[in-house]
């Protein structure tokens, strides 16, 4: 009896632990008043799983396959314009439209194969397109681009 106890308890703890290292490491969230270099700077890499990024984020507005050939998650926040279109069948369809150059920030989530946040992708019509989480935590940490 003792030692069933034991293992349960054991079981327990690892589970509360793992559930608190989870919380302590969730990313910062994608919004328009967020500075988007301050968030791929603070997301944390190699440590988010699909399943906590869903949670965490929702989601993801359209999923695809990069040209590394890894998945990725699109997110995008900003300005969008709900559009009423109404087809053939006078059936109504709203939908969220967004015009390039108006605001809108796109983050996509990289997945490694086991389903892990390895990078962030983000862009933006303006000075900000092409950031990526991995550069800009290598320039904060003052490593060279080509050093790993």
């Amino acid at each position: 009896m003792k030692p069933a106890l034991n293992v349960l308890l054991t079981s327990a703890i690892a589970v509360v632990t793992t559930a608190m290292a989870g919380q302590l490491s969730m990313p910062p969230g994608f919004t328009v008043q967020s500075d988007p270099e301050t968030v791929l700077r603070a997301y944390p890499l190699g440590v988010i799983t699909k399943q906590s990024a869903f949670s965490h984020h929702g989601k993801a507005i359209r999923t695809l396959i990069l040209p590394n050939g890894k998945e990725g998650w699109v997110y995008e926040v900003g300005i969008k314009e709900a559009r009423t279109y109404e087809n053939p069948t006078k059936q109504k369809h709203t939908v969220y439209e967004t015009e390039q150059g108006n605001g809108v920030r796109t983050y996509t989530l990289e997945f490694d194969s086991k389903g892990v946040v390895i990078d962030v992708l983000y862009n933006e019509q303006g000075r900000h397109d092409g950031l990526t989480a991995l550069q800009v935590q290598r320039r904060f940490r003052g490593e060279a681009p080509g050093k790993q």
